[in-house]
């Protein structure tokens, strides 16, 4: 009886078996045959062309048949990547002025196509203001319709605007009085990616933040392309200097660090530029990176613009004779002067790549005229503008859009108090003003994501 009972104990276990082999085979061979799937679309901030969006599908894909997809209106692109992930990017230097329709199509490497999947993106950043009234200085967002929607309470003054590389929100340090400043942020969530034509539309508003507030001698605030936000605190009190890092918008992360000017977070979120007495030092931002050797630049530099897509940047040399050069700093090589002279460097900026500057310089004088420079990366200079009446206004910057290809500015007249918005073709150097009044302008970029089960961005 117990053989009998063993011997059918054993034929059961090897039925069972098979029939557990059979199901895998079976899963596997249904598998086999389904086809591949769009899982999620996001738009990539960190690029070198104008615009990106990263596509994750579920299977490996033959990239010759990705790049089938259509793109209307029909804007020069590439496709890179392998597998499952691929990127489409925009390439620079024809403007784009509305949402385009994305047609994704492929076949897996089994030669099985997904199915079509239609997307509509708008690539465009929105312009952001800080306008002045009656009851202070507020910051303003200039919607689709070319209407102005106010993105956080009214300030005595808006000492400096700082949007996240990625879209997801913008900071502000306002000054309440003559001692008193806060660090406000407030979180956006972007609309510029859906499945559906009406899914496309301004930004919704997230909670307003105060992140810091008291007494304080100065705020600095810096953004990378990741989303991370660096807060640069000085007090009155000896020791009472404090940086730390808001990391995607969530974590709060202190940074030991001693500097005697203004930190800029380096735009692909890898490290930052360390102001010191001797020059500027390239620091990791990833304490984990401590082994890295420390990069240092002697001499009296400050930046001016990342070229985000390219590793590049511009600097700004002070002389001992008061003369001032602009630089442009390549990895692994020197620095590169492109210009040098006597008038005063109001402003700098670059496209992605590095391969155009623009320059504001201010003749010394009693005119003080601006001057607007385009120049290219080995500093000859392309074309040169007058600005005529109009100059940058206190603090203003050049701040470049490669979506649009246009430079955006505040310029007032001499002995005016408040500027207008201004954009400059980053072409032809052509100006155009705004109607609104504004002390200072910044792009917020287009950002967010799609995802195959949900039913719009996120």
């Amino acid at each position: 009886m117990t053989g009998r009972f063993a011997g059918s104990k054993e034929r059961w276990l090897a039925a069972s078996l098979m029939l557990l082999a059979g199901v895998a085979l079976l899963q596997q061979q249904l598998l086999a045959r389904r086809p591949p799937r769009l899982l999620s679309v996001a738009v990539q901030p960190l690029r070198s062309g104008a615009a990106a969006l990263d596509v994750t599908f579920s299977r490996p894909m033959d990239r010759a048949t990705v790049e089938e997809s259509s793109l209307d209106p029909r804007v020069p692109h590439r496709w890179f990547g392998r597998q499952n992930r691929m990127r489409l990017l925009l390439e620079s230097g024809d403007p784009v002025s509305g949402p385009l329709r994305l047609d994704l199509r492929g076949r897996d490497l089994r030669r099985l196509p997904i199915q079509a999947q239609p997307l509509w993106w708008d690539p465009r950043p929105f312009l952001l203001a800080v306008a002045p009234g009656t009851d202070g200085e507020r910051l303003l967002m200039r919607q689709r319709d070319g209407r102005w929607r106010a993105l956080m309470p009214p300030q005595q003054r808006i000492l400096q605007v700082e949007p996240l590389g990625n879209g997801s929100g913008v900071a502000v340090v306002g000054d309440d009085s003559e001692i008193t400043q806060q660090v406000l942020f407030r979180r956006i969530d972007q609309r510029s990616l859906s499945g559906v034509s009406s899914g496309l539309g301004d930004p919704d508003l997230g909670p307003l933040d105060t992140l810091e507030s008291g007494s304080l001698l100065f705020a600095h605030l810096s953004a990378n392309q990741r989303g991370d936000l660096l807060i640069q605190l000085g007090g009155f009190e000896p020791g009472s200097d404090r940086i730390w890092i808001l990391e995607q918008g969530s974590e709060r992360r202190r940074l030991a660090l001693e500097a005697s000017g203004a930190l800029r977070l380096l735009p692909d979120g890898t490290g930052l530029v360390l102001p010191s007495f001797d020059g500027l030092e390239l620091l990791p931002l990833d304490s984990k990176q401590g082994a890295t050797p420390q990069q240092t630049l002697p001499g009296s530099r400050e930046v001016q613009a990342f070229c985000s897509g390219s590793g590049r940047a511009v600097l700004v040399r002070h002389w001992p004779d008061y003369r001032r050069s602009v630089e442009m700093v390549i990895p692994g090589r020197p620095p590169r002067q492109v210009w040098i002279g006597e008038a005063g460097v109001m402003a700098a900026a670059c496209d992605n790549g590095g391969e155009r500057l623009w320059l504001v310089l201010r003749e010394a004088g009693q005119q003080a005229r601006d001057r607007l420079l385009l120049l290219d990366a080995k500093g000859n200079t392309l074309l040169s503008r007058a600005l005529g009446d109009w100059r940058l206004s206190s603090g203003a910057q050049l701040d470049f859009d490669p979506v649009s290809d246009q430079l955006l500015t505040v310029v007032r007249r001499p002995g005016e108090d408040v500027g207008r918005v201004a954009l400059i073709s980053g072409d032809t150097l052509d100006l155009s003003l705004l109607d609104q009044p504004a002390v200072l302008a910044r792009w917020l970029p287009s950002g967010g994501a799609w995802a195959a089960r949900s039913r719009g961005p996120r």
